[in-house]
């Protein structure tokens, strides 16, 4: 699922791509970060680009590009100056808008004919089918430089018919990965240090995680509480919880659980999880006031130690670098039970930062020429090196070198990263996947949200609760399956969400398709 960050815009052109950038505002949803571990954002770094190919254009010519700017935009700062001076006759613009802004400037670009020519797509609003068969953007094969030879150096899963493959051609490329760790547990090494613990050399199981959480309360004598929940993000804590259930043993691909192919809302895991979420509210562990903060609004009083630990993926370690660059915290694994060995959290081997082309551009070798270096190892280094672990680069040699001129705390994210497995993909399993997300309407409340009730008290039956969302989910999936048959004709049934060969100790690679 695509992160939608309420940032202001940053406009990048060839008159300030040399400017220095203002500090920019940390966003508020998953992966949304800035150059984690990075201290000079690029500015030094060096980019061995490569001659021009085939039809590159000789004239002079404008290349446009629009994404969701948070780490971003310091690599395209730093990159396009370098192309500018590979390539004197090309002028860039970098357009790094909020998402709702996106939402409003692709669809009218590609009506009218001024789209930009490599656009990251809102997919939730324009699904990427939806733009192939409206002819609004064209496929990358024939302007990639070497693309049969660029095809063996890309991961498999980005080359997949029905996901970025229409009829043959490639409409998508990804430049970053979504294999980030999203439930790490963010510390103050001085509040968990003087009552015993240290998360990083010793991970916490669900019983010190709680006898933490109440010591530091107990020491900090209201000054400092053991935790501080996102109580007021509903979407972070079903994160939260789905993070314990999933490592506790229970095999989830995307909300369903393995075999059986049914919401896993109401499994034992799920319980037991909020049962501990509920054992340290009783023990009066967290921080007062958490029922009605969001994310944002947690990490600062994190880094004023009045709590000594949050649980969230890399862009807190971001913010706590840039923000309070003295505070002392340390990364550590979400926790786990005591007795057994957690079991690695999946994650999506489609997702991250990608972009298509649009097709009235002027500027497609250009285009092709950019995505083939920065999807290069050494264009895929730069990424990380400047982006860090926020948004780290498709190709894992890529962010292992990268890493090293990462900070301790983003190297532990990365570190956190690389025990997690591929999880199987229901839209590989079967493209129309995707015509059932389209007709599918989210229920409310939600699981964030009946998570949410619990907490804050307005639930005390929660078996029910859990079972009401259950029953609420499995309806609306069964109307948006029935839907997208009706309306589109689709094929997709509820078997292809089963993945029955899935071992989720392990990867699930493309070899596996077959198989299930």
């Amino acid at each position: 699922m695509s992160s939608m960050p309420s940032r202001q815009p940053v406009t990048l052109t060839r008159r300030s791509l040399l400017a220095s950038t203002a500090v920019l505002g940390v966003g508020a949803t998953v992966g949304c970060s800035q150059d984690a571990g990075r201290s000079d954002a690029g500015e030094n770094l060096r980019f061995d680009l490569p001659d021009p190919v085939g039809s590159f254009p000789t004239e002079d010519i404008e290349f446009r590009l629009v994404d969701s700017n948070d780490t971003k935009v310091p690599f395209w700062k730093s990159f396009f100056a370098a192309y500018e001076k590979k390539h004197p006759h090309v002028s860039t613009q970098y357009d790094g808008l909020p998402w709702a802004r996106i939402e409003e400037v692709v669809p009218l670009g590609f009506r009218n004919g001024s789209a930009h020519d490599l656009i990251q797509l809102p997919d939730w609003a324009i699904p990427l089918s939806q733009a192939v068969d409206a002819e609004w953007i064209a496929p990358l094969d024939d302007h990639i430089p070497d693309f049969e030879n660029w095809k063996q150096n890309v991961p498999g899963t980005s080359l997949v018919e029905g996901v970025q493959v229409f009829d043959g051609k490639l409409y998508q490329v990804r430049i970053s990965s979504d294999r980030r760790y999203q439930a790490s547990l963010h510390y103050s090494k001085r509040l968990l240090n003087d009552v015993g613990f240290d998360p990083q050399t010793e991970p916490l199981t669900w019983d010190t995680y709680r006898e933490a959480a109440r010591k530091v309360t107990e020491k900090g004598d209201g000054q400092a509480y053991g935790v501080i929940l996102e109580i007021g993000s509903p979407g972070r804590l079903a994160s939260w919880v789905a993070y314990f259930a999933r490592i506790a043993g229970a095999p989830v691909v995307d909300d369903i659980l393995q075999p059986s192919g049914e919401f896993y809302y109401t499994t034992d895991e799920v319980k037991a999880a909020i049962d501990l979420l509920l054992a340290v509210q009783s023990d009066g562990s967290i921080f007062p006031g958490s029922g009605s903060l969001t994310s944002p609004e947690c990490w600062p009083r994190v880094a004023r130690e009045n709590a000594a630990m949050v649980s969230g993926g890399p862009w807190i370690t971001v913010f706590f670098e840039k923000e309070n660059p003295d505070f002392e915290f340390g990364v550590g694994a979400h926790p786990a039970p005591a007795g057994a060995d957690p079991v690695p959290v999946g994650y999506t081997t489609i997702g991250g930062d990608a972009f298509c082309m649009f097709a009235g551009s002027q500027a497609k070798d250009v285009a092709g020429d950019i995505l083939g270096y920065v999807t290069s190892l050494p264009g895929q280094t730069n990424w990380g090196e400047i982006t860090g672990v926020g948004n780290p680069p498709v190709l894992d040699e890529a962010a292992q070198a990268s890493a090293e001129k990462w900070s301790e705390p983003a190297r532990m994210c990365l570190t956190l990263a690389n025990t997690m497995v591929a999880k199987p993909e229901p839209v590989i399993a079967n493209p129309d996947v995707a015509k059932v997300a389209r007709n599918q309407k989210p229920v409310s409340p939600n699981f964030g949200d009946v998570i949410q009730a619990i907490l804050v008290g307005e639930v005390s039956d929660v078996d029910k609760a859990l079972q009401d969302v259950k029953d609420r989910s499995e309806r609306a999936f069964d109307e948006a399956i029935k839907e997208a048959q009706q309306r589109e004709g689709s094929t997709a049934t509820r078997d292809d969400y089963v993945f029955a060969n899935w071992d989720p100790m392990s990867d699930y690679t493309l070899e596996h398709y077959a198989g299930r």
